[in-house]
């Protein structure tokens, strides 16, 4: 049986994936417009390169506000 926690998360899931889909798209969008030629897929590898690096800052325990 699922957690409340879990079930809580299913509630919410959609929109979560729908906000880290806006959220990769925001910084695309403001790297392109920095460098007319940018290799998309590598950008948006930074990108989530990036966010994959917070995640795990996030996961060893420090705030949220950082």
């Amino acid at each position: 049986m699922a957690s409340l926690e879990e079930m809580e998360l299913d509630k919410h899931r959609e929109t979560l994936r729908q906000d880290i889909d806006k959220l990769v798209d925001k910084y695309l969008r403001e790297i392109e417009w920095s460098v007319p030629d940018v290799d998309e897929q590598r950008a948006r590898e930074l990108i989530l390169a990036e966010i994959e690096q917070h995640v795990k800052t996030l996961r060893g325990g420090s705030s949220l506000t950082a």
